[in-house]
């Protein structure tokens, strides 16, 4: 009864433009209390696979946008997700590896307490979770190149990206550059200073920028404004002052743009408005579990019909079936 999804009679593919609810236990997972429940739409890399509790892949990611609603990493490295928002969607429950997740911070995440961060907005990994809280690391890409980790509030994190802010130095403020490997910061200047934290300057980055505007003879208090976020005091000998007035160019790293999913069909599939929930199953057999449901509202394509069961795929593509698999409903159901 199953058919591949290249044998469609609308002979539907996969196209990426960037290239030319029978697991309950994954679902409470989510929302168990004491739990960080992080939500937003999310784009995740193409083709990365949800899980059934028993670690078989029931759907997988397109690239294109999707909502999602995501708990914290399990011993295992795996984080319960959802898919869809209530309406509109179609509601997968699973597991996906939780360094998958694109979490974004929304505020700065203290390394050094008072002295440095992880900026605000910045895409972070997860790695650990506390009741209330999570664990995250930032991969620096430029023009620092090091790994920083650090703890905060479920508040502190989104799935939903969003832009740094902006910031602007002091008028009287000086610039100072490092042009050497690595930097040593410090809680304060003078002889019993503490070293808090070493930053590690990218092989191609021509420097890093601070700005100053306070200097305590052979300190210097520098900021920097970044995916990390420094405030603290620096050997004077370590860093090159800039003449007042001049600035250096920061090199911007390339920005990826990524393009929707989309279908390419001969013909033109019937598309329904769904008026109830309707159960989704990875085979087209009623002793096959549920791994969802479409939701009420959700623009759907009907790609095929036979023998009482409709195979469907989201209009919006939050999300496909497995490699060669297709999503099944009951015909009947998508009648008004």
């Amino acid at each position: 009864m199953k058919r591949a999804v290249t044998r469609f009679a609308w002979g539907l593919q996969l196209g990426l433009a960037a290239l030319g609810w029978g697991h309950d236990a994954s679902a409470q997972a989510v929302a168990a209390p004491g739990n960080c429940t992080l939500r937003g739409v999310s784009q995740l890399p193409t083709n990365t696979p949800i899980y059934a509790a028993d670690g078989k892949a029931i759907a997988r990611f397109s690239g294109s946008d999707s909502p999602l609603a995501a708990g914290p990493p399990d011993a295992q490295g795996q984080a319960a997700v959802e898919t869809g928002t209530g309406s509109g969607s179609f509601r997968i429950k699973g597991l996906i590896e939780a360094n998958k997740l694109p979490v974004f911070t929304s505020q700065n995440l203290p390394v050094v307490a008072g002295h440095v961060w992880i900026g605000a907005y910045r895409r972070v990994t997860l790695i650990g979770a506390a009741p209330g809280r999570l664990k995250v690391q930032k991969v620096l890409s430029y023009p620092l190149a090091q790994t920083v980790t650090a703890w905060g509030p479920c508040s502190a994190f989104t799935l939903t990206p969003g832009t740094p802010p902006g910031w602007s130095y002091a008028g009287d403020a000086l610039g100072y550059v490092l042009k050497q490997g690595t930097l040593d910061l410090f809680d304060t200047a003078g002889p019993n200073n503490l070293v808090i934290h070493t930053l590690f300057k990218a092989p191609e980055a021509e420097g890093v920028l601070f700005y100053s505007s306070e200097r305590r003879g052979n300190w210097v208090h520098v900021e920097h404004r970044g995916e990390l976020v420094v405030d603290a005091w620096a050997r004077l000998s370590e860093l090159k002052a800039l003449p007042r007035g001049e600035t250096m160019d920061q090199l911007a790293m390339p920005t990826t743009v990524r393009n929707p999913a989309r279908i390419a069909v001969q013909g033109q599939p019937r598309t329904v408005r769904t008026t109830k929930e309707i159960p989704l199953r990875a085979a087209a057999k009623d002793s096959d579990p549920v791994i969802g449901v479409i939701e009420v509202g959700t623009e759907t394509y009907v790609l095929d019909v036979m023998a009482g069961w409709a195979s469907v795929m989201p209009k919006s593509l939050n999300v496909m079936p497995v490699e060669n698999g297709q999503f099944w409903v009951k015909a009947a159901d998508l009648n008004p």
